[in-house]
């Protein structure tokens, strides 16, 4: 079972990075009706991607793991959850934008994006996937149990 709990934490991650990827493909090309909801498709799955990691991950610490005493004194690991709280939080602000779009789209109209909204999903896709190298990075030095023991 701690198998199959590991490949599902693994996968969702990598759906999540995926996304935030094709995301960052999309918001660089002009805005069209097809880029809109794929946008919002996207942001959808990395939402949801993220949560299965959150859930799936608590899981792993409590009863598939080394046991939430070993995790909870790992400097490695609280670096990666503080950061993963940050890169969640600033998610919203895509999120936000994406969803006001709904209507319009409904409506058969191309979304409105101004220079800054855009200049700021931007900034926050590409800070995003900085924090996305600085949990993989300590997700490493957790399994190898260096580093910031503790």
């Amino acid at each position: 079972m701690s198998i199959l709990v590991a490949f599902l934490h693994h996968l969702a991650a990598f759906t999540l990075v995926s996304a935030l990827l094709a995301e960052a493909v999309f918001i660089a090309q002009p805005i069209t009706m097809s880029s809109a909801r794929s946008l919002r498709f996207l942001d959808a799955l990395y939402g949801m991607s993220a949560t299965l990691i959150l859930v799936i991950g608590v899981l792993r610490v409590m009863y598939f793991e080394k046991g939430a005493d070993y995790y909870l004194h790992s400097h490695a690991f609280l670096f990666k959850m503080a950061v993963f709280a940050v890169v969640g939080l600033i998610s919203i602000y895509p999120t936000v934008v994406f969803l006001r779009w709904g209507k319009t789209i409904k409506q058969n109209r191309i979304p409105a994006l101004s220079g800054t909204e855009l200049k700021n999903i931007r900034r926050v896709i590409r800070l995003e996937l900085c924090g996305i190298v600085l949990i993989i990075l300590n997700a490493v030095l957790m399994a190898k149990g260096t580093g910031f023991s503790g």
